[in-house]
């Protein structure tokens, strides 16, 4: 021991242990990489209660840092705009075009990033390794203020009204556009709602065929009542009859032009809420797609993949209807102004939609209780044929037209959808609700949802705060507009108010009111007298039902077919 000091032991040759593999990440009961499908307890959020009962995000955003246009921001950081402050879109978008959305940066997205150095990965030459299985592992995280699921009208609305509120917009549509869909007849109101998206020149150049109103036929009476849309009103005195291939085209177009980045086709599988944000995974036809945002819209449809998911679909009673419909060539044409009109035949089996389109392209619908299908014993083309026959006006004006495309089919289409708001989350359009196609408000509601929607997540990107309350006040907007139109509907298979509806009188502005409800008014605003109007007409109808009982006709509702 030289000096005093301490004797050293001498040890034999340093035994390295071989590093382990980079441990892979955690997977979810499905097989799925890095989220959960959906995280139990939406509506519980940094603000809105334990923040334990949210899904946090199994891998970590990594990428170089880059300079974002408008002020610092870190990778990851919850979908919040380059350039927001504490207080979120205040000055969202500082420095660019107003008006616009902005494209997503991108950052790699590895399980196991962020425990790997900067030299893991290489050989001692420098060269990569892995080779193609390495690549494979590798992925894009695209990162946006907002991620719409859906490239419906509904879809396509809110994520145009948030990209030129100054967003980054990511949009998700499972399906190649153009693509066949129901629902072609709009309302008036609907060129509102195009005039603010920036699509109805597009729209009035796309020459569909022009609608100024709406015929229902009953075939027990054989009356007849067309309804045609008023004048002076603050949407116009007419619509289209639109073949939803061309118009969800035109409207997902248009998305793209505000800005939109669109990914199509690619399905979402998984969807994980976290305190920050949400990350969305989806499968597209060049491998996966993961994008990172501040808050989700469910614009999915009937599909509703987020409001099922996170929550229940309902049933609404007495409307489990079935339609059968298909595209016709050749049918018989009205002259003038009637051409365009959607008629309604009803009759005791069901009603039929007769829908003319351009290009002598006619779509009819037949609507029947789920009993009736039931009963069948026959195919649903067989059904469908079936069903036109028993209403001889519209067997008349198909004879000698040809069917263009196969019979389609919707079941069970009546359903209401809770919640429709979360924590980080919103629902518009069918992923809401849908009741009936009698009054064509489909696309409509759709749309007009989807403004509602983009001002709330807006608004919430000015405060910073997107626990599901702060959505509340969206939902209850939603509601009190598709009130009156959905009562209508149910009050539409009543024998004492359909007899009214088929011989209306301007008495204390009820027809104005009607009209109002069939142009869609009723979701833009409703006036006092409007409403007066209908509780007058409504109280008629309850008058209507003592006198037909006591004069022994039928009072139950068409909706117990």
């Amino acid at each position: 021991m030289a000096g005093g000091g301490r004797r050293r032991r001498r040890r034999g040759p340093r035994r390295v242990r071989p590093r382990p593999p980079a441990r892979p990440a955690r997977r979810d009961a499905a097989g799925r990489l890095g989220v959960r499908g959906v995280a139990a307890g939406l509506g519980r959020g940094a603000h809105g209660g334990r923040r334990g009962t949210c899904a946090r995000p199994r891998a970590r955003l990594v990428a170089a840092p880059s300079a974002a246009a408008g002020g610092r921001r870190r990778d990851g950081d919850g979908g919040r705009p380059a350039g927001a402050g504490a207080r979120g879109g205040a000055r969202h978008g500082r420095g660019r075009r107003a008006g616009r959305g902005h494209p997503a940066r991108a950052v790699a997205l590895r399980p196991g990033a962020a425990r790997r150095g900067p030299d893991r990965g290489r050989r001692r030459d420098g060269s990569r390794r892995g080779g193609r299985r390495a690549r494979r592992r590798r992925f894009v995280t695209h990162v946006f203020d907002a991620v719409v699921v859906g490239g419906g009208p509904g879809g396509s609305s809110v994520a145009t009204f948030l990209a030129r509120g100054g967003l980054r917009v990511g949009l998700f549509e499972r399906e190649r556009f153009p693509r066949f869909h129901v629902g072609e007849s709009l309302m008036p109101a609907a060129m509102l709602m195009l005039e603010r998206l920036g699509a109805r020149a597009a729209v009035e150049a796309a020459g569909f065929q022009i609608k100024y109103g709406a015929t229902f036929v009953d075939q027990a009476t054989a009356r007849a009542q067309t309804f045609y849309f008023l004048t002076g009103q603050p949407w116009p005195n007419y619509t289209y009859q639109v073949p939803r291939a061309e118009f969800d085209t035109l409207l997902l177009d248009n998305a793209r032009r505000h800005g939109v980045t669109v990914f199509q086709p690619a399905a979402v599988e998984t969807v994980a809420f976290d305190a920050d944000g949400v990350t969305v995974s989806a499968s597209g036809e060049e491998g996966p797609v993961t994008a990172r945002a501040a808050v989700a819209v469910d614009g999915s449809g009937r599909a509703s993949l987020l409001a099922t998911r996170l929550g229940r679909r309902r049933r609404i009673p007495n409307l489990g209807k079935v339609a059968l419909f298909s595209h016709y060539r050749g049918a018989a044409r009205f002259s003038g102004k009637e051409e365009g009109n959607i008629r309604i035949y009803v009759f005791d089996d069901g009603w039929i939609w007769w829908i003319p389109l351009a290009g002598d392209v006619t779509s009819v619908g037949t609507v029947m209780h789920a009993r009736t299908v039931a009963a069948w014993s026959g195919g649903m083309e067989e059904l469908h044929a079936d069903m036109i026959r028993r209403c001889p006006p519209v067997a008349e004006l198909l004879a000698g037209a040809e069917r263009v495309t196969s019979v389609h089919r919707e079941a069970n289409f009546a359903y209401d959808n809770r919640p429709v708001v979360g924590d980080r989350f919103v629902a518009v359009g069918d992923a809401i609700t849908f009741v009936d196609p009698i009054f064509s408000g489909g696309v409509y509601i759709a749309m007009r949802t989807g403004e509602l929607a983009a001002e709330a997540i807006l608004e919430a990107f000015r405060t910073g705060r997107f626990e599901a309350r702060r959505f509340a006040s969206y939902e209850r907007r939603v509601r009190r507009g598709i009130a009156p139109l959905f009562r209508f509907i149910h009050k539409y298979y009543e024998p004492a108010f359909f007899d009214l509806f088929m011989r209306p009188r301007n008495h204390f502005g009820i027809y104005r009111a009607v009209l109002a409800v069939l142009s869609g008014g009723s979701f833009l605003h409703m006036a006092w007298r409007t409403r007066a109007s209908l509780a007058i007409l409504f109280a008629i109808t309850r008058a209507n039902v003592w006198l037909r009982r006591r004069a022994g006709l039928p009072v139950e509702s068409r909706l117990e077919w």
